[in-house]
C-alpha cells in the first residue's frame, strides 16, 4: 500500500485513516493517503494488545467530509471492526509493554468514578465501568490506569436524559501522588431530546511512532458523526496529537 518509509495509522470503528508516519514523524492523513497505494497488509491492535493482521485499502474522501480519507475491508464487519490498524511497515514494536486488563467490577476503580461524577454535579449518576486496563505508558517503570466510564451502555442515540455521561480517564502517579487525568468527557445535567450527546472509548494504547512511548488513541462518537483523536501523556497532562486524527458527521 505504501512506500517503504511511510507507516499508516487507521481507526477501524470510524474507518478513518489517523495520519501515518515517516522517518519517525508523524505526517497528516492528507500527506499520508498521497502516499499510499491500493491494498496493504496492517496489524491491528486494541486495549487487550494485537488481535490480528488484515489487508486493507485506501479510498479517497467523499461528501459529506471531504478531509476524512477511508480504510476498510469489505468482508469485516461494521461491529467487528474495532481497535487500530497500524501498516506493516513498521520497524518497531507497538506494544513495548505489556497492557494489563482490570475487572470492570473493581470497587476502588468504581469509587474513583463515582467520585468524578459527584465532583462533576452528577451525584446520583451511577458508576459504570465499560474499559479498565493498567499500562506503563512511558517506561518509567510505573504503571498508569486508564478507564472508559459511560451510562450509554455502547449505543448511542439523539437522546440522552439527567445523569448520563462518558469519560475516559488516565490514573497516573505524579510526584509521589495518583491524579486523575480527563481525556476526554462530557456530563449530562438535563434531559437532551433531540441533540448528540457523545460516547468516548479507548479504540487503543500503543506505541505509534517508534520511540516506545504509548499513545492513546480514543473513538468518539454521537448519532450522526464518528471519529478518533490521538493523545499523548506529558507530565500531568493529556495532550492531544493534532496533525494525528479522523473525523464524519452532519
Amino acid at each position: 500500500m505504501a512506500n517503504a518509509q511511510v507507516v499508516p495509522i487507521v481507526e477501524m470503528q470510524s474507518g478513518g485513516l489517523l495520519g501515518g508516519v515517516e522517518n519517525g514523524k508523524y505526517l497528516d492523513a492528507k500527506t499520508t493517503f498521497g502516499k499510499l497505494k491500493g491494498e496493504g497488509k496492517f496489524s491491528l491492535f486494541d486495549i487487550t494488545g494485537k488481535t490480528n493482521d488484515l489487508l486493507l485499502t485506501a479510498t479517497g474522501p467523499d461528501e459529506p467530509c471531504e478531509d476524512f480519507y477511508t480504510i476498510f475491508n469489505d468482508s469485516q464487519a461494521r461491529d467487528d471492526r474495532k481497535g487500530v490498524g497500524i501498516g506493516s511497515g513498521a520497524k518497531w514494536n507497538p506494544l513495548p509493554r505489556p497492557l494489563k486488563p482490570i475487572s470492570l467490577t473493581d470497587k476502588t476503580y468504581l469509587k474513583i468514578v463515582s467520585d468524578v461524577l459527584r465532583l462533576k454535579g452528577l451525584p446520583k449518576a451511577k458508576a459504570v465501568i465499560e474499559q479498565a486496563v493498567r499500562v506503563d505508558l512511558d517506561g518509567d517503570g510505573i504503571e498508569e490506569v486508564l478507564l472508559t466510564a459511560s451510562s450509554y451502555g455502547g449505543k448511542i442515540s439523539p437522546r440522552a436524559e439527567v445523569n448520563d455521561y462518558s469519560f475516559v480517564l488516565l490514573r497516573k502517579v505524579v510526584a509521589g501522588k495518583a491524579q486523575n487525568i480527563m481525556i476526554s468527557e462530557e456530563y449530562v445535567k438535563k434531559n437532551v431530546e433531540f441533540g448528540a450527546p457523545n460516547r468516548f472509548e479507548i479504540a487503543a494504547i500503543a506505541d505509534l511512532n517508534g520511540d516506545k512511548k504509548m499513545e492513546i488513541v480514543v473513538f468518539g462518537e454521537y448519532y450522526e458523526g464518528s471519529g478518533a483523536d490521538v493523545y499523548e501523556v506529558k507530565g500531568n497532562k493529556a495532550v492531544s496529537i493534532k496533525i494525528l486524527g479522523a473525523g464524519c458527521g452532519v
